[in-house]
This record gives C-alpha cells, structure tokens and sequence, in this order.
C-alpha cells in the first residue's frame, strides 16, 4: 500500500484541499515537473494557485492565510506534501515553502508497438530509444493510424494546421491542454521524420500557408498555384473576420473559386480584433460584420469584447452560422488551457449569448466540460466539397 492509499477516511483532506493539490500539480507539470521526484513550490506560488482554484465566499474572503494554512495542514497529514518548518512569520504563519511529493513511478516502460503501417515501418528502430519520448510515440500512433484509415489514399492536399487536426486532434495524448492538436507540427521537430519537413508535408499531403501581411482594404485574397497574393473585388459591402490565419487562407482561397456577394474578409488575429475594429469607418462602407473563430472561452470572448468597441457607427457583430454549424459538426472537441479550462455557468451563457440560438447550448456544454473545437476543424477539404457554408455569409 502506497502512502497515498488512504484506509483512515477520517484523514480524507478536504475536496477543496484537494482543489489546491491538483492546481499546484497541474501547473508543477506545465513548468517541466516530471512527477517522478519532489518539487519545491514557494508559498507565493501556492497562493496564486489558491487565489485562482479556491473561491472564497462571505468572511472566508478575509481570512485567505488561515485557510491555506488549514488546507496545507491537510495535505501534508497525508503525505500528498511536505510543508517546510521555516515560515513566512505572519500572524498567521505560513510555510516558507513546500514540496510537491512524487505522483508516479521514476521507472519507465515502454509501451508496444502497434502493427505499423508500410509507410512508418522503420518506426520500430526508435520505439524503444530514450529519446523517444510519450510526445513522440504518440505522434508516431496518430500519424499510424491516420494511414491507415480508409480515407487516407484518397484524402486532397489541406494546409498543415488543418492536417494536424484530422491526424492529432483525434488521439488522446494531443486532446490534452498542453498539446493543442492544430499546432503539434509547429514546434514537434524530432529526428529522424518530424525534423524533415519536406518528406513529413509529403507523407501527410500537406502544405505550409503563411499568414497575409496587413492591409486596410479587407479585401478577400486568392492563392493561385505559383502567382502568390492578389486581390479580388467583391460583390457586395459584408466584412468576415476569421480568428486564425490558417481558416483566413483556406475561406480566403474558396472564395476565389465561388460566386459570392461577400466584399470583404480579415484576418482578426485573435484578440487583436477586439482593438482593430476601431479602425473601421464609413469610408470602409461595411454593411455587415460577420465573425467565425474557435469554440473556445478565448474565442468566444472576441467579438463580445470587438462589440463593446464597435462605434454605433457600424452594424452589430453576428456569427458565421452556417461556418460554426460545421465546426459543430465536423470537430472532435480537445481540452482548454488551464487558464479556460473553468468557467461559471453564468459565465459560459454569457460567452454563447451572441451565438445563433440552436448553437448556444452546444458551447455552454462544451466550456463547461472545459473543451474547445479549433475553427480548423473547418478546413479546405469541407469548403471545397459543401457550399453551405457561405450562404449567410455571402
């Protein structure tokens, strides 16, 4: 029996004690704890974890020391920490520092192979290497099974971001906060396949888009193969305003290839719309704002704080529907970042109340879980094969 192993339930720590425990882990973990020694934690540490996973409520607000006081005695009873006999010397003292104590075995075991396919045969060599990490096996299982699908001889070239999704965003190891699915081939560059951009864009059939330099006209932009950027007029007087710069390339390039009314698209840049909107005027002669971005707290709270800005002077922000119906549809939803992981109920309601109603009840689950969809989940393989997508955008 492991000193975690509790029999005396009279020594139980309190579920909001345990609230704290899991903060201090969670965010040990983020900061390169391996789980597998002891961590010192300083008590100003401790106390942004409490002030941001405790809720205080009545005369518990003014008594925070005496509570993580408590709350730490707690713990350490029960060896899920260790406080140390140095403190701080407050009127309520609190340990100087302390120590996370080891959640997992230091011993590692590596996990069996699964039948490879032809492609990643050569696989089997690394398997067992040491510096084939959990990051790196899990990569080499998604990338296996993703070829293994049906689909997979018959899929048609996606930009990177939009491919990572349908070969990551589906396995569990990349569902997780840390591991964002869509930007996995950003920074994962281990040898010998993911270091090797050229051969890894041709095994995934994916291509690199580069994010539009900035301009002030919104005007739509098509990719022609080898001619690059170049305006196209549209038709009528509508801004969309697209969160990421990778569904901004592929609405973007869609465009070019479909009669539309829409004027105008931007890139929003995330929360940068929330102040760029400003820059909009008369002399722009937008008539509608239309926003598509993820289903997440973050991107959810965009166009409310855009709208809040938005001058009387230009029509409201409303949803890309048709856009978000799709995203509802087609995405496999992954974890927040801690930092959007919980969220109020009230608050969730809040940050769906500018959805369209059939939508809103779907993103107050889905913040409430403390999941996400990433907008890419809608890539060019759907808006080149299903045309509902513009029709309330267009």
């Amino acid at each position: 029996m492991t000193s975690n192993d509790l029999t005396d339930h009279s020594s139980i720590p309190s579920e909001a004690a345990l609230e704290l425990l899991y903060g201090l882990r969670e965010q040990a973990l983020e900061r390169g704890w391996s789980g597998t020694t002891e961590r010192n934690v300083p008590i100003a540490e401790v106390r942004e974890v409490f002030h941001r996973t405790v809720r205080l409520t009545g005369k518990e607000k003014e008594l925070p020391n005496r509570i993580i006081s408590t709350y730490l005695r707690e713990l350490d009873g029960v060896d899920y920490i260790k406080a140390s006999k140095k403190t701080d010397r407050e009127r309520v003292p609190l340990p100087w520092s302390i120590k996370l104590l080891p959640v997992r075995s230091a011993i590692k075991t590596t996990p069996p192979m699964p039948p490879w396919h032809s492609e990643l045969a050569w696989v089997e060599e690394y398997w067992a290497l040491p510096r084939t990490t959990a990051k790196i096996r899990a990569a080499y299982e998604a990338l296996n099974v993703w070829l293994h699908s049906a689909t997979a001889s018959q899929i048609m070239p996606l930009p990177v971001r939009e491919r990572a999704l349908r070969v990551f965003g589906r396995h569990g190891y990349f569902r997780q906060p840390q591991h964002p699915a869509e930007k996995i081939l950003d920074t994962l560059k281990a040898r010998p396949l993911f270091s090797d951009s050229d051969t890894l864009l041709k095994l995934i059939c994916a291509f690199r888009v580069d994010p539009p330099l900035l301009t002030k006209s919104f005007r739509s932009i098509h990719l022609e193969e080898g001619s690059g950027y170049h305006p196209i007029p549209g038709k009528g007087r509508g801004l969309l305003i697209i969160e990421n710069s990778t569904t901004y390339w592929s609405i973007s390039h869609m465009l070019g290839h479909i009669d539309h009314r829409l004027g105008h698209v931007a890139w929003g840049i995330g929360h940068s719309f929330q102040a760029s909107i400003g820059s909009i005027t008369h002399k722009d002669q937008i008539s509608d704002i239309v926003y598509f971005g993820d289903l997440d707290v973050s991107g959810l709270s965009i166009p409310i704080g855009a709208g809040r800005r938005n001058p009387s002077r230009l029509p409201p922000i409303r949803p890309a529907v048709e856009l978000y119906d799709a995203l509802f549809r087609l995405g496999t939803p992954g974890h927040c970042l801690p930092k959007e992981a919980k969220v109020s109920a009230a608050k969730a309601e809040e940050l769906a109340s500018w959805l369209h109603p059939r939508h809103r009840s779907q993103a107050v689950a889905l913040m409430l879980r403390g999941e996400r969809l990433a907008q890419e989940w809608v890539g060019l393989d759907y808006l080149s094969t299903d045309d509902r997508w513009c029709t309330d955008v267009r």
